[in-house]
């Protein structure tokens, strides 16, 4: 499953130059807060409708508190285009490295990448934005519910205001 969401996302990365015209709102994000998919500190580039993002949430191994940097990447497809003002809701799928910890008490630790599928709300105010939004993680050992919130601010948007 991970190798073909992987495929998905770099298909579509290679893909959506050749689809772009003079035409296609862009949108270049830099956010923080809280989420698996889209880290604590993370960005998203946004090609009309569809988002692709990435960001890094740092933690720690349950019992020993051995820290651990996992990276998110996923697809995001929002109901307005980037730029427009207002709400948009969104539905995204992504992975995210080291998502799930386990650690005995006899030293093994193992950490594996959760898939995670996500659906929510964000709030565009021109130049800066929020969003919210629930989800649902699963790997081979664990699944779990998850959720995000996150402030973010536009760094660079071709979309005349």
């Amino acid at each position: 499953m991970r190798k073909i969401l992987l495929m998905i996302c770099l298909t579509t990365a290679l893909m959506l130059p050749l689809t772009l015209n003079a035409q296609t709102p862009i949108a270049l994000n830099l956010h923080g807060g809280y989420s698996w998919l889209n880290g604590v500190v993370g960005g998203e580039i946004q090609f009309g409708r569809l988002g692709i993002s990435g960001g890094w949430m740092p933690t720690r191994m349950p019992l020993s508190g051995d820290p651990i940097s996992s990276i998110g990447i996923g697809g995001t497809l929002y109901s307005s285009r980037a730029g427009e003002l207002g709400y948009s809701g969104y539905v995204s799928m992504g992975v995210t490295s080291q998502g799930y910890q386990y650690e005995d008490s006899w030293g093994g630790e193992a950490t594996e990448p959760v898939t995670i599928i996500m659906t929510g709300l964000k709030y565009d105010s021109g130049g800066f934005y929020m969003k919210g939004g629930v989800g649902y993680g699963w790997c081979d050992y664990a699944e779990s519910w998850t959720g995000e919130i996150l402030i973010g601010f536009t760094l660079f948007s071709n979309q005349i205001k």
